[in-house]
């Protein structure tokens, strides 16, 4: 009987002595070092087209769990960007369901995030409301099982691209409509996320130096956010997007990562600590393609927009269901 693992257990060997914040942000760092050595950074990827999603709700997976998600698929070379708790494995292999996992297979750690705002039309649901509905646990790639374990899981499949087909949509539209007001007018919200840009990359070098305390050079973590905004540009709207990556920028991505993780293992620096300071970097670049691809750069207006909606929608219901409001 397969094991997987599903929510954080506090003390356990798996865990490497360390926190579960501490284990999250040591696996990226983990994963960044076997990217920058093969090359594939998540950012260089022309073939990707979404952005994680848990395939038993069909989720979209936000914030600084899609960069490690996004970081541990490239490192393992999943094709796939779908993703399954381990606890609905589990559940689904003690009712009987055979589930095998491929040899290489490596689950990931993820942390509950409530985002503050959402901007798709059906209401964005968020990572803790499945699974084993703790703050930490562990998801598996899709591509991490065997094919005929795969065939086990596939009925949930079609929810999971029918959420990416929504979110891609609706992110082209927004993109090419605030790409015409950005040449015709100055938008407050993306001037403000430039300036945050700019704290950010001050705030990632501030946390790359606490756990390389004889680092004395300056660390310039701009690299990592444009590369970030590009990326994700690109996976939020499927890929339809003209990919304007360069060898030049890529080329400085890759050093920039391998100076400061040559720099890490040279000084025996705290690797979570520096995983941290990376997935700040590129949290940031994340947001503001969030904001290049949202709704006239205003998200908390699209929320409250959605939330009306989904009221309205459920007082319909009541109504139909003979209840009163």
């Amino acid at each position: 009987m397969e094991y997987f693992q599903t929510a954080w257990r506090d003390g356990s060997s798996l865990n490497k002595g360390l926190t579960s914040e501490e284990f999250f942000y040591n696996q990226i760092y983990n994963a960044l070092e076997v990217n920058v050595a093969n090359r594939t950074l998540p950012f260089f990827n022309a073939d990707a087209k979404s952005i994680p999603v848990e395939l038993s709700t069909g989720k979209i997976i936000n914030d600084e769990n899609l960069i490690a998600l996004e970081q541990i698929s490239s490192k393992k070379g999943y094709s796939s960007n779908v993703w399954i708790y381990g606890d609905v494995l589990d559940k689904m292999q003690k009712e009987g369901i055979s589930l095998n996992l491929r040899r290489d297979a490596e689950p990931a750690l993820c942390l509950t995030k409530y985002a503050n705002y959402t901007h798709l039309n059906k209401p964005e649901l968020y990572i803790a409301e499945g699974g084993a509905k703790t703050k930490a646990q562990y998801l598996y790639n899709y591509d991490s099982l065997d094919e005929r374990s795969k065939k086990a899981v596939d009925k949930y499949f079609k929810n999971a691209v029918e959420v990416n087909q929504v979110h891609a949509e609706e992110n082209l539209k927004n993109y090419i409509d605030n790409l015409k007001k950005s040449k015709n007018q100055v938008l407050p919200r993306l001037e403000a996320m430039k300036s945050a840009l700019k704290t950010a990359a001050q705030n990632s070098e501030a946390i790359f130096k606490k756990g390389n305390q004889n680092c004395d050079q300056n660390v310039n973590f701009a690299p990592v956010i444009n590369a970030q905004i590009r990326h994700m540009c690109q996976v939020n709207t499927g890929a339809r997007l003209k990919n304007t990556s360069n060898p030049a920028m890529e080329n400085a991505c890759y050093d920039f990562f391998s100076q400061i993780i040559t720099d890490t293992n040279k000084n025996k620096g705290q690797k979570w600590m520096v995983g941290e300071a990376v997935t700040k970097a590129m949290s940031a670049g994340l947001e503001y393609a969030k904001s290049c691809t949202s709704k006239d750069f205003n998200l908390e207006v699209r929320k409250n927009r959605e939330e009306q909606s989904i009221k309205t929608e459920k007082l319909k219901k009541r109504g139909y269901e003979g209840l009163s409001y």
